[in-house]
């Protein structure tokens, strides 16, 4: 049997993050969550039908902004200590107790953006020119005027925020605390099963047997959960519709898009390209696969398995910081100086355990130190999920260095092209570091295997499947259990064609949280499109390449994604970038085929 996954008591506290980088102790905590009560509570009594002048305005957006760090540092600390410990009573009342209670603070604050909503934009205006730091602030408040409620129902909604969010928190309930999988067994050997365990190991084991039948087990579990899942997403659903005709939004993708800054045809764009013209690179690639690893047949269980797994070296979580360095330096000092702390600061929680969220994440409190959660295997895999975390993580600190707490963040188009370049750049680095032609052609699979396939494959599928799911809903549908895996299977065959053994590949449309955040999967190709351009400008010695980038970085959610991109020197405004990316991933497999 493998070994058992530990406690969360039993971990060892090199491997955990440092939550008392948030708050040194729960009574600074409890602390800062009276001062956010009181604070709340007396903006809403100075400021409520009072908001006749500029200067009252920006003062009183100053004490909103205080509030907002607030939550930000309460919220991240409530969630990020019970996230690593899911079956902690304490943290899970803690967390509970938290949400009724910002709710509250929501509803306090509500009116402030509602009674801005309402007055002229030339007053608008006139506050935006006073102070640049909340420019894009007052540009979002004019933008958002047409599908603002009233004031009475936007206090309504905060106070409801705590039930409005239920569909993601039962899901995530139903996923680390409900789902339980027993043992399974291959050629008289027991072995242990978990989210982790499956995500981490078993889909990437080059034991055919063992892989398949952990597949098998996975799916057949998660089968078993499914109408409850269902009923979660499609509460999650029908909600975000109802908000889309709430707020007067023909669509529901519509409405989701509307905070991104992105057009329908961008996001249309993104999914039908990606579906049409990176498919058959994606089946040749699975040929190869098949191939190399002497395959009876192709299934959906084999297409995570490494094409060269002789040559992936296990690295242990010290050694990780030598990869970290020698990928990253080409961003220079200022970039290097901020990533390597992750290690001398305990950014990371490396552990294995039981209770703790899946899959990995970076939040970053406002000017706090940041968190990434991993399940460290000692894989190679892991070593990209690190830098792609910590690309997360130096882009919020430059961000929020340079930004206020409103305007630090950009599109959600955008977010995930500084964690995609950094794997990008690991690549670069392992090719680069050797002259034998085995090894390069292992590290260019693994860009494809890891960057390429989590990013421009998986999630872009889920994007595919969830666009047909939204297309129901804007019919007037509903959706059950069987429907979704329907839609799952249709989406995998669309891209795969007959190739792939689909068996029980339906299952995966329960895997994932990101369908409780909009329209969140398709932007993972889309910052890869980004990320692709910019990493090769910046080792092809473009110049200011690298200079660039990091105006990029520091530049938070102070421009469009269009205009953010030309600081990169990057066009989004076409296919242009989108086709070079998918000719990149061709070539690339070309030549791992020679």
């Amino acid at each position: 049997m493998q070994n058992k996954l530990m406690q969360r008591s039993e971990v060892s506290e090199d491997l955990k993050w440092n939550i008392k980088g948030l708050y040194e102790s729960e009574q600074d905590y409890d602390n800062d969550v009276k001062k956010l009560q009181d604070l709340s509570c007396k903006f809403k009594d100075e400021y409520e039908g009072k908001l006749n002048d500029e200067n009252t305005i920006l003062d009183a957006l100053k004490v909103y902004e205080q509030i907002k760090i607030l939550i930000d540092h309460t919220e991240h600390y409530a969630s990020l200590d019970v996230s690593v410990d899911m079956n902690d009573n304490f943290k899970n009342l803690r967390a509970s107790k938290y949400g009724m209670m910002v709710s509250e603070v929501f509803a306090n604050i509500s009116f402030f953006t509602s009674e801005l909503a309402l007055l002229d934009v030339t007053m608008l205006e006139k506050c935006k020119s006073l102070d640049n730091n909340y420019a894009v602030f007052f540009e979002d408040i004019i933008a958002e005027k047409p599908h603002k409620l009233d004031k009475n129902i936007e206090h309504a909604l905060s106070m409801l925020d705590v039930v409005l969010e239920s569909p993601s928190d039962c899901y995530e309930n139903t996923k680390q605390m409900d789902i339980r999988f027993d043992n399974f067994e291959v050629n008289g050997k027991s072995y242990e099963m978990s989210f982790v365990k499956f995500e981490n190991e078993y889909q990437y084991d080059r034991d055919t047997d063992v892989r398949r039948s952990a597949y098998k087990h996975f799916a057949e579990k998660l089968d078993m959960y499914k109408h409850t899942i269902a009923t979660d997403y499609n509460t999650q659903i029908q909600k975000e519709k109802i908000m889309s005709k709430m707020r007067g939004f023909d669509s529901v993708i519509d409405y989701l898009l509307f905070p991104q800054k992105v057009t329908r045809d961008m996001y249309n764009r993104q999914i039908d390209t990606i579906m049409t013209k990176l498919a058959p690179v994606m089946r040749k690639y699975a040929s190869l696969i098949k191939k190399n690893n002497n395959l009876d047949r192709m299934t959906f269980a084999d297409l995570k398995l490494p094409l060269f797994s002789d040559y992936a070296p296990k690295v242990n979580i010290d050694d990780a910081k030598d990869y970290v360095y020698n990928a990253l330096k080409v961003l220079g000092d200022e970039y290097l100086e901020i990533a390597m702390n992750y290690k001398k600061d305990r950014w990371v929680d490396f552990a294995q355990n039981i209770g703790k969220s899946t899959g990995g994440f970076c939040a970053s409190p406002y000017k706090k130190q940041p968190y990434i959660l991993l399940s460290w295997t000692g894989l190679l895999s892991e070593v990209f999920t690190l830098v792609h975390e910590i690309g997360h993580a130096v882009h919020f600190s430059l961000a929020q260095k340079h930004n206020s707490i409103l305007t630090q963040e950009p599109s959600l188009y955008l977010v995930e092209a500084p964690s995609t370049c950094n794997e990008m750049l690991l690549t670069n680095y392992l090719i680069s570091n050797s002259k034998d032609e085995k090894f390069k052609k292992w590290a260019m699979s693994c860009m494809i295997e890891n960057t390429y396939y989590h990013n421009f494959v998986t999630h872009l599928l889920e994007a595919d499947y969830q666009r047909k799911v939204y297309d129901l809903v804007d019919k007037g549908e509903t959706v059950n259990a069987y429907i979704l895996s329907d839609l799952m299977k249709e989406t995998y065959t669309n891209f795969w064609g007959d190739e792939i053994d689909l068996s029980i590949a339906e299952y995966t449309w329960m895997r994932q949280p990101h369908y409780y955040n909009g329209l969140y999967s398709y932007t993972y190709s889309a910052g890869l499109v980004v990320s692709t351009v910019v990493s090769q400008n910046i080792l092809n010695n473009v110049k200011d390449a690298d200079k660039n980038w990091i105006k990029f970085l520091k530049s938070g959610g102070t421009k469009s994604p269009i205009e953010l991109c030309k600081v990169a020197n990057v066009d989004i405004s076409t296919d242009k970038a989108l086709n070079y990316t998918i000719d990149f991933i061709a070539k690339t497999v070309d030549e791992i085929a020679k």
